[in-house]
């Protein structure tokens, strides 16, 4: 029997026997087999999609096959690399369980299974216990040098910094979004408004309100949230200031004795000057043009992978998995904290947000974030998850690609002399073991918090 490589996202594939018509020649001169069998699955999957469109909306079934869409072209990068090198690829598969429809064409079968949560490259002869033909062993992965295995094991995540890549670049460029930038949220508001007046501070003695913009202090322009503290700061408590304000399109000059600012009011040291509001900074979210875009994205990009590496080491950390723990128990008796991002662990101080999103959260997430923020938002999150898996899927730990790569290192540290060191992957697979059971461990927990205990923005 030949053991090969399979990648995917964890889902065992249950074996299945299909019933092929007979051969016909597909292009390019192949042979391509169809399957009778796919007819009702394919109309089971194309009834759940219309489902899911018609009883959730059909923003979420845009999510769900952005999502297949994005896994796709991860498991492309591993057949496009493979095959490029050398390597023979015996199917490329999108979904698992049973065969909806396939052909062959030439060595490799190509096909779509009946549920869409994945997608799976196998290439033959990965480690020392894939048995593969002697006439297939010159093509198999483990005979290939050391560049091209780590290449071919690395093209899943590169696909995704990619893909999160060209849409950071869409987002900033083409669409825009608040403050070009998603790692730096205070960005550089250029309007802003007042969301809150303090009772008995100066501001409520002058009759300001909330959604009031201030746009000049003493005739000088304070249009830029900026420019507004600043001038604030150059007065002293006693001093009168004379304030233009903008309410439902009209100006009004408003003179205002400053006060002292209370203790324990954010903003400054207590007693110095105090006008007493809340603010609102609104962003400008025009896009930025595709030639800064492409030259802004690369600092973006390496500034949330950061993100994405201290989030990961933080939650699992002993604190981190103590407090995911501790979620999980008390799912019941807490709301969720309201946010909203990617796939990645978020916590704050108390841990309460400390947390993995599931694919079915994801995708809940994701569909609320189009709602609210239209496809600026949902293309935040596809960058998002696209950083984060491409990350998490390089952690050097089988079976994930990052474990692949890690014994190929090792095989190339420990080869010497021209002759080529072949690790004993049976002794990792005890670690294997672990790691896929700690995964599924993690993909129930979060799937329960994610029903019971949903992360609504």
């Amino acid at each position: 029997m030949t053991e090969t490589h399979r990648h995917d996202a964890g889902v065992s594939d249950a074996p299945s026997v299909p019933t092929p018509n007979p051969p016909a020649r597909g292009p390019g001169g192949g042979e391509q087999v169809t399957y009778e069998t796919g007819g009702l699955r394919l109309t089971l999957l194309i009834g759940a999609g219309i489902a899911l469109g018609v009883f959730a909306g059909w923003i979420y079934l845009g999510v769900v096959l952005g999502v297949v869409v994005m896994i796709f072209l991860h498991e492309l990068g591993h057949f496009v690399t493979a095959k490029r090198s050398g390597m023979k690829v015996t199917e490329f598969f999108i979904g698992f369980g049973p065969r909806i429809w396939s052909f062959q064409r030439g060595e490799t079968e190509y096909g779509l299974k009946l549920v869409p949560a994945g997608a799976y490259v196998r290439i033959v002869g990965m480690n020392n216990l894939d048995e593969a033909d002697p006439a297939d062993e010159p093509r198999t992965y483990r005979q290939q040098s050391f560049p091209k295995r780590l290449l071919v094991v690395s093209a899943g995540s590169i696909m995704h910094f990619l893909q999160a890549f060209v849409i950071l670049v869409v987002l900033l460029g083409v669409v825009g979004f608040p403050g070009g930038s998603v790692t730096d949220p205070s960005g550089n508001p250029t309007e802003w408004e007042i969301t809150g007046v303090t009772p008995d501070s100066a501001a409520d003695a002058a009759g300001l309100e909330d959604g009031d913009a201030i746009r000049a202090v003493d005739g000088r322009p304070a249009r830029e949230f900026g420019s507004f503290t600043d001038a604030i700061r150059a007065y002293d408590v006693g001093d009168t200031v004379a304030f233009d304000i903008e309410r439902d399109g009209e100006v009004r000059t408003v003179e205002v004795e400053l006060g002292a600012r209370p203790e324990g009011t954010p903003g400054g040291e207590p007693g110095t000057a105090f006008l007493g509001v809340g603010t609102f900074a609104v962003l400008p979210d025009a896009p930025i043009g595709l030639g800064t875009a492409l030259a802004r994205a690369p600092g973006e990009m390496i500034g949330f992978m950061g993100d994405s590496v201290g989030a990961l080491v933080g939650f699992f950390s002993p604190d981190g998995l103590t407090d995911y723990a501790g979620n999980v128990s008390k799912a019941n008796d807490e709301p969720a904290s309201t946010g909203g991002g990617s796939s990645s662990s978020s916590g704050n101080d108390d841990g309460s947000e400390n947390r993995l999103i599931s694919i079915f959260g994801a995708v809940r997430l994701a569909g609320q974030m189009s709602e609210a923020g239209g496809l600026a938002w949902l293309l935040v999150f596809f960058f998002q998850i696209n950083v984060f898996i491409g990350i998490f899927n390089m952690v050097p730990l089988p079976p994930l690609d990052g474990g692949h790569a890690a014994v190929a290192i090792y095989e190339r540290i420990r080869s010497r002399g021209g002759s080529r060191y072949h690790a004993d992957v049976a002794k990792l697979l005890p670690l294997t073991y672990a790691v896929i059971m700690g995964l599924v461990l993690l993909g129930v927990t979060s799937l329960y918090l994610d029903i019971v205990n949903p992360i609504d923005i």
